[in-house]
């Protein structure tokens, strides 16, 4: 059975982010996760998956470490690496991401939030993979947190909160690349 779920997108956000002590900050763009969670998305059969970044100068980075695989030498040395990063868009800030996915579908994406932090209401990922499956026309972008996550303000932008992801032991501080991996794999698995 084809388990693609052509109308879910991943948003790499670095603004409105929380440090350890809890202050709204900016993160750096970290290469590692540009890769990764390219890799994941392409995987899992996402169309797109966005870097966002306010400073142009993450941006310039982001692209172009994004040419290097998909037109520099890297292109021909490592064709796995141009098909992952094939899906990847380099955009300032997520209202871009969501105009992008607006064009491309004709409705504004469902925003999906993430946090390893505990709390209520959230959706379950069975619940999220049927309402993915339910409403295949409208599109969904899962945000995904750096540093140590998003703000209030931007998670309450959500449509849906997913449960956080728990592993058997009481540590629970995932990089955002392999909270990604598991996420997907949760959501487009049967």
């Amino acid at each position: 059975m084809n388990n693609i779920i052509p109308n879910l997108s991943v948003a790499l956000l670095h603004d409105d982010m929380l440090d350890k002590q809890g202050k709204v900050v900016t993160t750096s763009l970290t290469l590692l996760d540009v890769h990764d969670i390219a890799r994941s998305a392409r995987t899992f059969g996402l169309q797109s998956f966005f870097i966002a970044h306010s400073l142009s100068t993450m941006r310039t980075l982001a692209s172009v470490l994004h040419s290097h695989w998909q037109v520099g030498y890297g292109a021909t040395y490592n064709p796995n690496r141009k098909e992952a990063l094939s899906i990847v868009q380099v955009v300032a800030k997520l209202q871009d991401a969501e105009q992008e996915l607006l064009q491309r579908f004709g409705a504004p994406p469902k925003l999906i939030a993430t946090s390893a932090r505990p709390g209520a209401a959230r959706t379950s990922f069975a619940d999220m993979r049927t309402i993915l499956r339910q409403q295949p026309a409208a599109p969904f972008l899962l945000m995904l947190g750096t540093g140590w996550g998003m703000s209030e303000p931007l998670l309450n932008r959500a449509d849906y909160f997913l449960e956080p992801i728990h592993g058997v032991a009481d540590f629970n501080h995932l990089s955002v690349r392999s909270a990604c991996a598991i996420m997907l794999d949760r959501l487009m698995s049967s």
